[in-house]
């Protein structure tokens, strides 16, 4: 198969094009499978500014590829019409237009026009590209080392954000604390903190200010009132309960809670969703009062309703490819709700929508409704063309108390079994 990436005359050329068309041309291609490559593409789409449409599109163009043109001196190129992937993504052939241009200016793929514009791959007997026009993800394979060093660096960025706004609330609220108690001592220190967080700054640069203020604070303090003896001796005056007897496991199980119920690392899936089916519980009492003539609901009665019968369990057995997609474990409900942040940058949800739903059910409902939407979006992209929208309906559903998040995560986690 020719190497030359030629780009039709009729195609208004870009440097981005131009780069594109460089990387396709290269002889030194790095060997990789057609799922590694996938898998690292879609971790990649919040690095390189694809979402939405574009990122429908390339999961399309990704699925159409061989696994064989990935390896060795083939080229993955993919033979498509912009006519079908508008019917497959339910979109105008121009907006299809506009994300692939958008895939090739990212550096992933490159146009391969014949001199007529049409797409298509002629193989041997063997099934070897002889020739071969359309869509080249040969860029994506040169880019492979410098595309995981971008995904390394962008989900360390994000774990430092989210590291940066815990300690800029935790600390605020000891600050103010600090502030009631020891007014005298502490003059100003409120003004100060409240231009630390108007401040426009990343929020790496803030938490450090706010550290900064807290430690001085802290200084502030009378020393008679800093505690120097954290030991908790002597403080309640009762006999120490030191009967270390294990208990049975049966009466374990019963004094656990539901949101910790089936969180064993060495149960298998099949396990996991077997269990789920046994220990669905009953809709609670406080779930079931929050929906009888009430038109505005509490946040909690609305995120007892939805996660009343799902455990962290049943989540991991039915999200297997979000978990693989952002290497997150979905092992506690805190995990699921700090993977809300990514999960909703790859489906273009907007930080308003996200923001929304976890003011409207709770944050925790609203992570495992979108790693629900993702699962799904990822299993099947043509059944959700628009999966901002599809959070924003179940995030309706759960106000109303219409939602079975539960029957959706069941279903996930059967179809998974059965296909393995």
């Amino acid at each position: 198969m020719t190497q030359e990436a030629s780009v039709a005359s009729f195609r208004r050329v870009t440097p981005g094009i131009v780069a594109s068309a460089r990387l396709a041309m290269a002889n030194d291609i790095p060997d990789t499978t057609k799922s590694e490559m996938a898998l690292l593409l879609k971790k990649a789409a919040p690095v390189l500014g694809i979402d939405g449409t574009t990122y429908h599109v390339m999961d399309i163009l990704l699925g159409l590829s061989r696994a064989d043109d990935w390896k060795g001196a083939s080229r993955p190129v993919v033979a498509i019409s912009n006519a079908k992937l508008a019917e497959y993504t339910m979109r105008s052939e121009r907006t299809v237009i506009r994300c692939i241009r958008r895939l090739v200016e990212a550096g992933i793929a490159a146009y391969r026009d014949s001199s007529t514009g049409r797409r298509f791959v002629y193989r041997n007997d063997s099934g070897e590209v002889i020739a071969g026009f359309g869509i080249d993800f040969t860029p994506a394979r040169v880019r492979l080392d410098e595309l995981k060093q971008a995904v390394e660096q962008y989900q360390s960025r994000l774990k430092a954000e989210l590291a940066a706004r815990r300690d800029i609330t935790r600390l605020s609220r000891m600050i103010e604390d600090m502030c009631i108690a020891f007014s005298a001592e502490t003059d100003g220190a409120r003004d100060k903190l409240a231009a630390i967080l108007a401040s426009s700054q990343a929020n790496v640069i803030r938490a450090e200010a706010v550290r900064e203020l807290h430690q001085q604070v802290v200084s502030q303090a009378p020393a008679e009132q800093v505690p120097l003896d954290m030991s908790s001796e002597g403080d309640m005056h009762v006999s120490p309960y030191i009967n270390t007897t294990q208990e049975s496991s049966i009466e374990s199980r019963k004094k656990r809670t539901r949101s910790t119920e089936r969180e064993h690392s060495n149960t298998n899936d099949r396990n996991a969703v077997e269990e789920a089916f046994d220990k669905k519980p009953a809709e609670t009492e406080g779930a079931r009062q929050g929906r009888v003539g009430q038109d505005v609901r509490d946040v909690t009665v609305i995120q007892g309703e939805v996660l009343g019968a799902v455990s962290v369990g049943l989540l991991q057995a039915a999200c297997p490819e979000t978990q693989a997609m952002i290497a997150v474990q979905f092992d506690t409900w805190s995990t699921l709700g700090r993977s809300g942040e990514t999960l909703r940058r790859m489906i273009g949800l907007s930080e308003a929508g996200w923001a929304d739903g976890q003011k409207r059910v709770g944050i925790y409902a609203a992570a495992a409704i979108l790693a629900t939407v993702v699962e799904k979006s990822i299993r099947d992209p043509d059944q959700i063309s628009k999966p901002g929208g599809y959070f924003r309906a179940m995030i309706d559903r759960a106000v109303e108390g219409q939602l079975n998040l539960e029957r959706s995560l069941f279903g996930l986690a059967e179809s998974r079994y059965q296909s393995s």
